[in-house]
């Protein structure tokens, strides 16, 4: 709805302004204002142009007591931002020359009335939602703030609040069953408002016999706005029904109308005319492609406009195929391709048929991508149509060679020894001309058997492919080939007290032997607890499971202990031999300190590791040639405290 502010136009266009009537003699509607018939069962209700407004009433009263069901097309016009106001189905007993311009699309102040407007633009001070909307409303009162004449809506008049004025036509159904009192409204086949109301007594005071009708307006905006009676030829084939030649086809009346429904005319494409509501079942003279058509008449006297589809009488499809690849085996999918054809008519269904039926296949794709087994293969297609047609069936041979069927055995080996791969054919039914092995570090192999040396060790994946005198590749047979490698380490020299325990600490294999076994818990261990009363000389063997062993050799020295040892002089030279001042500590579990002292007092040096040693410096000094007192602090295996001093004699 749109209000308009041109007030001087509308002093001069009252509210409910009587329409001069030019009601036709053959046409059963009286037509008012800017209203024209523009064919036989449609009306223009508004021009394009601002301040118009137009009315069609059917100058028959309706009888409320009884039920209808009306259905219309409405056409919006093409403006949206500036397209007003929209158009009225209007029941009312008053007369069939009212209507009104403006926001009130046509009826606003026709009461008793009831309205059924689809408006098409927004009136703030009416409350209107912003989008295109339609409602049910009594007495010509089209206001939304005040809703004691709102039945219903208002609600958007097409889903996701669409624009209806969209230069197309659109369905419009109006519902009333008399008995329940229930009067809907329907856009595009949905159900958009309803109301149940008893109208007769609660609006038009028990009269039930009315004038139904259409109003339209505009104001400043504009918008062509026009409705027709419905008169749609239309009709269907059933649908289980196949339109194959030679097959009698029906076409069965669907066609909707207004009124009643007096004339059909056929035209069967083919020369052949029917003139009744259900003609007999016709058969084509031929395959191929007609334009079936109906037009009806109305009782109204209108003639539609044609009805036309195209039927397809559908000729016999010619089934064919065939395969691209020159070798066939059986363990690759082997792609048949379709090549079927049909001159009327659509192809949707392809019937395979293997070997007789053992295997049938359809699907409605066309080609087939298929695995056959070994040995000759009779292939069988027959394919059909939409419209129910047939081929014959077409058949080919294919000679599907077998596979190589292969295994494989992998020797682990030690790093350095060769090792040895080997294949063997498990189907002596099929010759091997070729195997191709991939042996895990980028290098390929051919034969039967394989002898390679791996760089280094670790695990490797192996597959193997034969290829048989025909070409037909095996499955790939994959495996493992274990390299191992040892790397013996019994430790680093060290010495130990006498009848301390000490724990050695093997590495670089899964399995451990250590010889001689003197004075050591497990000599089968990698790390065995040796207890020592002279020095001794360990050899430990590491190898793994298969073998591949390696050796390596500790010395331990044993001194009497515990002890603290302390040299009485060294040579800090820089020449590599004696040039640091070290306590060596046997036996001991806790060293605390070992520190240096001048023969001043001076504290020169001092550590905490009996190992680090000094190098005759203070402050990055050399210090002079003589002697200096050291002392050391420890706590031995057993518990007891080791506290010890003694002179140095520093020589250059």
């Amino acid at each position: 709805m749109e209000k308009r502010t041109l007030n001087l136009f509308l002093a001069m266009l009252p509210l409910c302004l009587p329409f001069f009537s030019r009601a036709q003699q053959a046409n059963p509607y009286i037509i008012n204002g800017f209203a024209s018939q523009t064919s036989c069962n449609c009306y223009t209700l508004t021009p394009d142009e601002v301040f118009v407004a137009g009315s069609v009433w059917n100058k028959n009263k309706i009888d409320l007591t009884q039920s209808f069901d009306y259905n219309f097309t409405v056409f919006l016009g093409c403006h949206d931002s500036q397209g007003a106001d929209g158009i009225a189905f209007v029941l009312q007993p008053i007369g069939t020359s009212i209507g009104a311009t403006g926001q009130g699309i046509g009826f606003q102040g026709v009461s008793p009335s009831v309205g059924i407007p689809i408006d098409t633009w927004q009136n703030l001070d009416y409350n209107d939602p912003v989008y295109d909307h339609i409602g049910i409303y009594k007495n010509g009162d089209v206001n939304n703030y005040d809703l004691s004449n709102v039945l219903a809506g208002p609600v958007a008049v097409l889903p996701g609040n669409g624009n209806i004025e969209d230069c197309k036509w659109h369905t419009f159904r109006i519902s009333w069953e008399a008995a329940t009192h229930r009067l809907s409204a329907f856009v595009d086949g949905a159900e958009l408002v309803h109301t149940t109301v008893d109208i007769v007594k609660d609006i038009f005071g028990g009269d039930p016999n009315v004038y139904w009708g259409f109003t339209a307006a505009t104001g400043g905006g504009t918008n062509l706005q026009r409705f027709c009676t419905s008169l749609n030829a239309s009709f269907n084939i059933p649908a289980d029904e196949k339109t194959c030649f030679p097959n009698p086809i029906t076409l069965n009346d669907i066609s909707t109308s207004f009124g009643s429904i007096v004339k059909w005319y056929w035209t069967w494409g083919d020369g052949k005319i029917d003139s009744v509501q259900h003609p007999p079942a016709h058969v084509y003279p031929a395959p191929g492609l007609y334009n079936a058509k109906l037009n009806i008449v109305g009782n109204n006297g209108c003639l539609s406009d044609t009805f036309t589809r195209q039927i397809t009488i559908g000729s016999k499809p010619v089934a064919n195929f065939g395969y691209t690849s020159t070798l066939t085996c059986a363990n690759v999918p082997i792609q048949l391709f379709d090549s079927s054809y049909v001159q009327y008519g659509t192809l949707n269904n392809w019937s395979w048929n293997i070997n007789n039926g053992q295997q049938t296949i359809s699907n409605p794709g066309g080609g087939l991508a298929q695995n056959f087994p070994a040995g000759l293969q009779n292939i069988a297609l027959t394919v059909s149509t939409a419209e129910g047609c047939v081929s014959d069936p077409v058949s080919h041979s294919l000679l599907v060679f077998p596979y190589p069927s292969t295994n494989m055995t992998v020797q682990s080996a030690c790093y350095g020894d060769p090792v040895v791969l080997k294949s063997s054919n498990t189907d002596p039914s099929v010759d091997i001309r070729q195997w191709y092995w991939q042996l895990g570090d980028g290098t390929i192999g051919s034969g039967s058997n394989i002898v390679h040396v791996y760089a280094k060790e670790g695990q490797y994946p192996v597959s193997v492919i034969a290829v048989s005198n025909e070409g037909c590749y095996s499955d790939s047979v994959n495996a493992f080939a274990n390299v191992y490698k040892t790397n013996a380490f019994a430790g680093n020299d060290t010495l130990v007290a006498i009848g301390q325990p000490i724990q050695l600490q093997g590495s670089g294999g899964e399995l451990y032997k250590w010889e001689p076994s003197t004075g050591l818990n497990d000599n089968t261990i990698a790390d065995p607890i040796a207890i020592l009363q002279q020095d001794q000389t360990y050899v430990l063997t590491a190898y793994t499971e298969v073998g591949c062993a390696t050796s390596d050799t500790i010395h331990i020295k044993a001194y009497k202990g515990p002890a603290l040892y302390v040299p009485s002089a060294f040579t800090p030279n820089g020449d590599g031999r004696n040039d640091k001042f070290r306590c060596i500590a046997v036996g001991m579990r806790t060293f605390y300190f070992f520190n240096i002292y001048n023969r001043y007092g001076q504290l020169l040096f001092s550590s905490r590791d009996s190992w680090q040693g000094w190098d005759g410096t203070y402050n990055g000094q050399q210090q002079p040639m003589g002697t200096y007192v050291w002392m050391a602090k420890a706590i031995d295996y057993k518990g007891d405290i080791h506290l010890e001093k003694g002179t140095v004699v520093l020589i250059r």
